[in-house]
């Protein structure tokens, strides 16, 4: 750890000494850029008071013809004394364009005329504030107190306006709309001849028909335009005036000479001097976040440490909103331009006066040089991992955000899903203080919150539409669902998410299920009732048929005493098994319309289990059958009804003896709980077992498909009805060929018994 602090540790000087180094190598710069700023100050600001001096600007002379016809139309209104449209005075025939009707021309051309006069007495205004004019008509237009008015082109002669204007001329409109020009004085007389020129130029392209045309976006000209006429106009231009041709804006000096400045000084180094130090030190850093500095050690872009992803673009811009600053501060702050310099400076003012300069000059730049080192440090894990992983990573915002997000879907969650088996004021309140916020936080902005309320009105109109959509959208695969079920398809579910009618879904699919499962059972029902028709005729008719045909034989007289011995014989047990079957019958018949009878007792199953195998030893000896006991020592004591819990066991053991596999194994388990006694018996079936479990106990369903053995097929259905009858429980299980009987009763007391295993 005190390794990795110190190697950390000689980074951080290096860097700070690298800061310093590129801090004072600028520093050292600043004397040659000052004398060169100087330089090209003093030459861009002579060239620029040399084009100040000069009015032979195209935008000005053009901004002049246009506020001709701006005042003639000023002047015509003030004859008139009523407002006039700029189309009535400059329109002489409109124009003639394929796909529009006359009608909709003239509109469109005087809209459009109008338009363009408006815009010329808009900009035609800042030059009314440089520029003095005068109207010659006996009630002419004046924006100054100056004589212009008296103004003569051919007696002119008037020494206080020449000294006053550096700049007086006429423009005249004779009858027929002929612009002429008459220079009466002008500073620079060279020029005169320009100025003239410069009108005439601007005249003959008629610049109310290109802007006109401008609109239509094709050359059209079939429009004509009709000039002023008998309009002469003086201007004259102050010589102590900023005109709008040197300064465009406010005409602030101060203003244009620190961007001039500005300029020079960056035409002079100072801008490739910040450039090649932002540059090297760009190149530090790559370096000092490359493996050759970090090698195995943890890098610089280390995910997630530090949320500067906008701090760090936050820096970048504020370095580069200082260059400027950066520029100033080399003609503001003194130089020096050799030591001799300083030294003077010193044992004139003193050290602390010849070092502040220095000294203010280089912490600024530290400041910056740092904030853009730590900055670029930052932004630089985006070259290794991606502008989304960078984001993720680095983002204080994006941090944010998923929270916002989460936030903000859990509550449209609620509201979309509002449970309307539960009250519902915990999402109603939410939702009414949240557009309290909304509104509480519009109406602090006054009139621009009226626009706010507008937006935030659109906003809800849009969620809400949203919502009644999916809402509606709901209701159909509610509906849709409904009527599937109606129309008998129960296999249909549906998984989507139905907002408000999630409830229902769920108590729609039970319903389904509910259904689905009648239906089964009723299915069942009609199968099992058509093979209890089919069995039952069968295994009736089989004994009867073996009956009847018996009798026939006995009724013949040729039969000897032996033979009829056998007949008789066969007649007693076919009509013993005619017997049974009927009883069997009986007794399911009861079991299932809940009619039987229960005598419950105190009952050993032990002892109970023991003696009904003993009835069938002479058959499990004849078949080869060993019974395997495991049962406890002691009494097992059960609340049960002793005649049909002896039907249950003998119904278990004549299931053995017709289907257990001859010369095998049969296991008896009798295991003991806290509360139960389990009864298992197990044994290897001589045929093959392919019938489910669950239908093996079954009304006739036996373990032979041939149904060629004797019985009626309710054995096994018999003994569970009997079971569960006495709140016991009997199960099947088949794997392969063993065929496992599995019952269970409640104890009627806790013994200490223990497994004889």
């Amino acid at each position: 750890m005190d390794t990795k602090w110190k190697s950390n540790h000689k980074k951080r000087i290096l860097t700070i000494i690298v800061l310093l180094c590129v801090t004072f190598g600028t520093i050292l710069f600043f004397p040659s850029i000052q004398q060169r700023g100087e330089k090209y100050y003093q030459d861009e600001i002579q060239l620029y008071t040399q084009e100040a001096n000069s009015t032979i600007n195209e935008k000005f002379f053009s901004q002049i013809y246009k506020g001709c016809y701006v005042l003639y139309k000023e002047e015509q209104e003030r004859v008139l004394g009523t407002q006039i449209k700029a189309s009535e005075l400059f329109i002489e025939s409109y124009p003639t364009i394929d796909g529009y009707s006359q009608n909709e021309l003239r509109e469109m051309t005087n809209s459009r005329m109008n338009q363009i006069l408006t815009s010329w007495t808009a900009t035609f205004e800042d030059y009314r504030a440089h520029v003095d004019y005068s109207v010659l008509s006996d009630s002419g237009n004046s924006n100054t107190s100056n004589p212009l008015n008296t103004v003569q082109p051919d007696l002119f002669s008037d020494s206080d306006l020449t000294s006053y204007y550096k700049e007086i001329f006429t423009i005249h409109f004779t009858e027929n709309g002929v612009m002429e020009v008459d220079v009466l004085y002008m500073q620079n007389t060279k020029v005169i001849d320009e100025v003239i020129k410069e009108l005439g130029k601007i005249d003959r392209t008629e610049p109310l028909i290109t802007d006109f045309i401008d609109t239509f976006g094709t050359d059209n000209s079939s429009i004509k335009i009709k000039k002023p006429h008998n309009f002469t106009v003086v201007f004259a231009v102050p010589r102590v005036s900023v005109s709008p041709n040197r300064y465009s804006g406010t005409g602030s000096e101060y203003i244009n000479e620190y961007w001039v400045k500005l300029h020079a000084y960056r035409n002079a180094g100072a801008g490739l001097l910040y450039g090649v130090a932002f540059v090297l030190l760009l190149i530090f850093c790559l370096y000092m976040g490359s493996r050759r500095v970090w090698k195995d050690d943890v890098m610089i872009h280390r995910p997630g440490k530090y949320y500067m992803m906008e701090a760090a673009i936050m820096g970048v811009c504020c370095v580069f909103a200082l260059l400027n600053s950066l520029v100033e501060m080399i003609w503001t702050q003194p130089q020096y331009q050799n030591i001799i310099q300083f030294f003077s400076v010193v044992f004139d003012r003193g050290l602390y006066e010849a070092l502040i300069p220095v000294f203010q000059s280089a912490c600024f730049l530290f400041v910056v040089y740092a904030t853009w080192y730590i900055s670029i440090c930052f932004i630089r894990p985006v070259l290794v991992l991606g502008i989304k992983q960078y984001i993720k990573q680095y983002s204080l915002f994006y941090q944010i955000f998923p929270w916002l997000k989460g936030l903000w879907n859990r509550f449209i969650y609620e509201i979309q899903h509002i449970d309307f088996s539960e009250k519902s004021v915990h999402a109603i309140f939410k939702l009414v203080l949240i557009n309290f916020i909304v509104l509480v936080v519009i109406s602090m902005f006054w009139f621009v919150g009226i626009i706010g309320l507008v937006i935030y009105s659109i906003g809800l109109f849009y969620l809400l539409r949203k919502n009644y959509d999916k809402i509606r959208k709901d209701y159909r695969t509610l509906l849709k669902g409904v009527n599937c079920i109606a129309e008998g398809d129960l296999n249909t579910n549906i998984t989507e998410d139905l907002g408000v009618f999630e409830p229902f879904r769920n108590e729609l699919s039970k319903i389904r299920i509910g259904f689905k499962k009648a239906v089964d059972a009723e299915i069942k029902s009609q199968r099992m009732k058509t093979e209890l028709i089919t069995n039952v005729s069968h295994d009736l008719k089989t004994p009867l048929t073996a009956i009847t045909t018996y009798i026939e034989l006995l009724k013949k007289e040729d039969i000897t005493p032996e033979e009829r011995c056998s007949y008789i014989e066969t007649l007693e047990k076919k009509s013993l098994r005619l017997k049974v079957l009927i009883e069997d019958l009986f007794e399911i018949s009861k079991v299932s319309s809940n009619t039987i009878i229960l005598n419950q007792m105190e009952l050993d199953v032990v002892n109970l289990l023991k003696q009904v195998s003993v009835e069938h030893t002479e058959k499990f000896q004849q078949m080869g059958i060993d019974l395997r006991w495991n049962i406890p020592s002691e009494k097992v004591i059960v609340l049960l009804d002793n005649q049909k819990t002896y039907r249950i066991f003998e119904n278990l053991f004549v299931n053995i003896g017709k289907y257990a596999m001859s010369y095998s194994r049969v296991y008896i388990d009798i295991r003991l709980f806290n509360d139960k006694t389990q009864i298992i018996l197990k044994n290897i079936s001589a045929a093959e077992l392919n019938i489910n479990a669950d239908e093996i106990t079954e009304r006739f369903v036996r373990g032979d498909s041939s149904r060629n053995t004797d019985g009626s097929g309710l054995g096994l259905a018999i003994a569970k009805s009997l079971t569960e009858a006495q709140k016991g429980k009997f199960g099947v299980e088949i794997d392969g060929d063993l065929f496992k009987v599995q019952i269970e009763f409640p104890l009627l007391k806790k013994t200490n018994l223990h497994d004889s295993r």
